[in-house]
C-alpha cells in the first residue's frame, strides 16, 4: 500500500493559489487514472479515496486541516512502520514552475505541512515530489524567488497568471507519471527518470 497526501488549505479562497498545487496535481491524477471519486472522511481529517495505480494498492488524502497543520492529518492515514511507503506532493518555493523534483529523506525546506508532517511522523523518510512555483522573469527566463516574510507569504497565496495556467497540464501529467513510477519501480527509479 502506497499513500500519497496532496497539501494544500481548505477553503474557497485557497481553492487556485499556488500553495494548493499539490490538491490541483492529485485532481488531475485521480481524473486521469480513474481513482474513485473523494469522500470526506471525518475519520482521516479530509477527503480521500483509494484504489489501484500502476499495480499497486494506494490510498489518497486530501489533509481537511490548513498547511501548517497537514501532519495531524496524515498519522491518521499512514502507519508508522510504513513512513517510506508517504508521497507528498506540495509546492516549492525555491523551484521554478515547469520543474518537478522528487527526494526522500529531505528536511522541510520552509514548507510548513511538510515540517507538520515530519513533527507529526517523527521521521523524514517519506517520498517527496516538489512542484515549482516560482516565477521566471520575462526577460532573462531566471527564477525570481519572492522574498521572505509578508510578501513570500502573500506570494504563495496568490493565483497562477494567465500564462502560468497554460503550462499547469504539462506539470500536473509529469506529477501523475513521478507518481505512477515511484509506486511501480521504487524512488530512486523515479529519481533517475524524472530528475
Amino acid at each position: 500500500m502506497y499513500y500519497i497526501v496532496g497539501l494544500g488549505n481548505p477553503g474557497e479562497k485557497y481553492e487556485s493559489t499556488r500553495h494548493n498545487v499539490g490538491w490541483a496535481a492529485l485532481d488531475y491524477l485521480i481524473d486521469k487514472t480513474g481513482l474513485p471519486s473523494l469522500i470526506d472522511s471525518s475519520a482521516l481529517s479530509g477527503r480521500t479515496t483509494s484504489g489501484m495505480l500502476a499495480g499497486e494498492e494506494v490510498s489518497v488524502l486530501y489533509p481537511g486541516t490548513f498547511m501548517n497543520n497537514s501532519g495531524s492529518a496524515v498519522t491518521k492515514l499512514v502507519p508508522k512502520n510504513e513512513v517510506q511507503k508517504l508521497i507528498v506532493v506540495h509546492d516549492d518555493i525555491d523551484l521554478p514552475l515547469g520543474e518537478v523534483k522528487i527526494g526522500q529523506g529531505r528536511g522541510a525546506g520552509g514548507n510548513n505541512g511538510v515540517k507538520s508532517i515530519i513533527d507529526k511522523l517523527g521521521s523524514k523518510e517519506f517520498v517527496r515530489v516538489r512542484v515549482g512555483i516560482a516565477p521566471k522573469s520575462f526577460w532573462t527566463g531566471e527564477m525570481k524567488r519572492p522574498a521572505g516574510g509578508g510578501p513570500l507569504e502573500r506570494f504563495v497565496l496568490k493565483s497562477f497568471s494567465g500564462s502560468e495556467k497554460k503550462q499547469l497540464a504539462d506539470i500536473y501529467e509529469r506529477i501523475t507519471i513521478a507518481i505512477e513510477t515511484v509506486v511501480s519501480a521504487g524512488v530512486e527509479s523515479a529519481m533517475n527518470k524524472l530528475n
